[in-house]
């Protein structure tokens, strides 16, 4: 059964949505959000105006590149995109959350920082979404619009001018490691793609692959990178330059290639951002035990934050956003810890204590959190 897929290719998250689809093989129509049915159907079901958003056969319409997968998941279980071993899981379930932390200030910084040598590109590429067939006139006018309901983004993910150089020495560091490691490996966890690839591509290829300043960069430095995002978006699992490569997980739940290397490197960009905004949210919750579950904690932001935070990133204090969707997102991988045997958990605290990243699964959320209408709401405690 054919899904409609609504995004567009300057889009963060609609990047692992659309690759999910390929890479598993679901029949799917992409449009973009100025279609139709978006607006009469599909916005008027799921309340929001972010995407991507999917409609399913039954015209059940979800929001958000999570749920969606989660969703899809449900429907579709084979091919699996979660590798079979526990440390591996492990992994991939912590890059589900850590990949933004990492490279997501990197991507928000070279397309807004840069737009002398972006805009030209991506503000188009804005109104396309809006005006497919639409004239450069055209194509102008919505981009600004969507620039203008961006700029006030850019503020929370701690832009100051101190911080600037750290988030690009972030996406050197990272374009390094996996230039290395899709030199021989064709995905994170051998020959299959997993979550945790679907969730790289949001970065790479949304922003970091085609916004013409990052896109010189990586093509200069890291060539096989630009060639994994074009090869993430074909249905097809083996690469000419993998045609040989089994396409499996790795045996052994072992790590492949470099993958531990950019769990380290996610650790120390945004390792310490989840219990500090857990800390935060239970203190912020306590007051709030007696709310109705599903409650929403705001109809107005599509990412809630509670408040802010500092961290010392690279020697550079860095203004953080408590934002409740990564908790979400996290309380999943949380859930699935909770699942495992005595001996499986501590297999992946050893594991994490090597790393020094034991406390991204000791975070206790005194409330769950849900979502309502395409919102962060209050789950039951």
């Amino acid at each position: 059964m054919t899904v409609y897929l609504y995004g567009s290719f300057a889009s963060y998250v609609t990047a692992k949505t659309r690759c999910y689809l390929l890479k598993k093989g679901i029949p799917f129509i992409e449009r973009t959000p100025g279609h139709p049915r978006f607006r009469a159907h599909v916005r008027a079901n799921t309340l929001n105006h972010r995407i991507p958003q999917l409609e399913l056969a039954d015209g059940t319409a979800i929001q958000d590149s999570v749920a969606i997968m989660d969703k899809l998941e449900e429907l579709y279980p084979e091919p699996p995109v979660y590798p079979p071993g526990t440390k591996q899981q492990l992994v991939t379930r912590l890059f589900e959350t850590l990949i933004d932390g990492l490279l997501g200030r990197p991507a928000w910084h070279y397309r807004w920082n840069y737009m002398k040598e972006n805009y030209g590109f991506v503000g188009k590429e804005f109104g396309r979404s809006f005006r497919p067939q639409g004239s450069d006139e055209e194509l102008d006018h919505f981009g600004n619009i969507i620039a203008e309901r961006m700029e006030g983004k850019r503020s929370g993910i701690g832009a100051s001018e101190e911080a600037l150089p750290i988030f690009e020495s972030l996406y050197i560091d990272t374009l390094k490691i996996l230039e290395d490691h899709f030199t021989t490996t064709p995905y994170l966890f051998g020959g299959r793609p997993s979550v945790a690839d679907f969730a790289l591509m949001g970065p790479l290829f949304g922003h970091l692959a085609r916004d013409p300043q990052p896109s010189l960069i990586m093509k200069q430095r890291a060539p096989r990178v630009f060639r994994w995002t074009e090869s993430m978006n074909t249905p097809d699992i083996q690469s000419p330059e993998f045609a040989d490569f089994e396409p499996q997980f790795a045996a052994n739940d072992t790590l492949p290639g470099r993958t531990q290397d950019l769990l380290l490197l996610c650790i120390e960009a945004a390792g310490e951002s989840l219990p500090r905004t857990a800390e935060m949210y239970n203190s912020w919750v306590s007051t709030r035990l007696e709310d109705p579950t599903d409650t929403m904690v705001s109809k107005d932001r599509d990412e809630p934050s509670i408040g802010t935070y500092s961290t010392i990133l690279r020697g550079v204090e860095i203004q953080n956003q408590a934002g409740l969707y990564q908790l979400w997102t996290h309380q999943r991988a949380l859930d699935w810890f909770e699942s495992l045997s005595p001996e499986n958990k501590n297999e992946c605290r050893a594991f994490l204590r090597q790393l020094n990243a034991e406390s991204l699964v000791d975070i206790k959320l005194d409330r769950r959190l849900t979502r309502v209408n395409s919102h962060i709401a209050l789950g039951a405690i």
